[in-house]
């Protein structure tokens, strides 16, 4: 099961560290861990692997949504000195619409892989006129649940079972990390209908407001990380 952590408890994970003159940008200070999977004007999709006992330089995020994909043990050390540990679980999710400056360590005996969807332009994305009685978790709370919302953002997890479907449903400007993909049939709103095969560990955005219909018509469950703007 997907796990979220409200803020208080994951404290050390997002805290802030205040204003930063220049962001120092965690794929250029530390490449061989930073992996840019997708990038433009309004959004920065990572991949992050720390090796046991490796850690990155000090660097700065833009606000970001994380989804540990295999979680582990860390050492979160701020600007100011301060350290902390943590022991952070597969499937922990969490939310920072701030930012923050810090250098983490593997501290634990595994790998620990992380994505993160930056938000580059959080608050001055573009807005669209959506039917609230046809946002995804309205008409489909079995498949969709949201693990964080706020006036700026929702990010919620979609899980589809092997034959499901939702309801038709609209979506604002978003990013989708897939996290198990699979084969899916995608009924727009005049009808026509596609079939794509979405691999694990794809990477959607789109810029526009999209009204569809998804069915999952593989074998395997199929699940989603979505942060959509408002």
């Amino acid at each position: 099961m997907l796990k979220y952590f409200p803020p208080v408890i994951v404290l050390i994970f997002i805290s802030c560290s205040g204003s930063k003159p220049k962001m120092l940008l965690p794929e250029k200070v530390s490449p061989e861990i930073y992996d840019v999977l997708l990038e433009n004007e309004i959004v920065k999709v990572m991949k992050v692997s720390f090796a046991p006992g490796q850690e990155d330089n000090m660097h700065d995020h833009y606000p970001f949504t994380g989804y540990l994909l295999d979680g582990g043990k860390a050492q979160v050390t701020m600007p100011d000195g301060k350290v902390n540990e943590r022991e952070f679980p597969s499937g922990f999710i969490a939310h920072n619409g701030n930012g923050i400056r810090h250098k983490v360590k593997n501290i634990g005996s595994n790998d620990i892989n992380i994505i993160l969807i930056e938000h580059k332009k959080l608050g001055s994305t573009p807005t669209f006129e959506n039917d609230v009685n046809l946002s995804a978790h309205a008409v489909s709370p079995d498949i969709y649940e949201i693990v964080h919302e706020d006036e700026l953002i929702k990010v919620y997890t979609a899980i589809f079972p092997a034959g499901s479907s939702d309801n038709v449903h609209e979506h604002g400007m978003n990013t989708a990390y897939v996290i198990t993909g699979g084969k899916v049939e995608i009924t727009g709103p005049d009808g026509s209908v596609n079939e794509r095969n979405i691999p694990d560990g794809a990477v959607l955005h789109s810029d526009k407001m999209v009204r569809h219909q998804v069915k999952n018509i593989g074998k395997t469950d199929i699940k989603v990380l979505l942060a959509e703007y408002k």
